[in-house]
């Protein structure tokens, strides 16, 4: 996987995971829309050294919504990712 491609498929899922968390949490939809935007930046800038960066920022999201682990990559994802930026 390349790294414009893992972008486009998380800002995807986080565009689908803030709609079904406004409709669950529509008292906290100004937090919801607070964490969606401060990921959807982390990925616009993202680069492989900053990986690990926004990796920690979904994990301390998934503190306050447990549905951000869906947007946690996988241990293979990751990898696929990092062995492609190096070639």
């Amino acid at each position: 996987m390349r790294l414009r491609e893992f972008k486009a498929k998380y800002m995807s899922m986080l565009l689908e995971l803030r709609k079904k968390l406004t409709e669950k949490y529509p008292e906290r939809k100004d937090r919801v829309n607070y964490i969606i935007d401060i990921l959807m930046a982390k990925l616009e800038n993202l680069r492989a050294f900053t990986l690990s960066d926004y990796i920690f920022t979904v994990y301390l999201a998934t503190k306050e919504f447990k549905e951000f682990e869906e947007v946690v990559p996988p241990k293979s994802e990751i990898e696929s990712l990092l062995k492609s930026e190096k070639e």
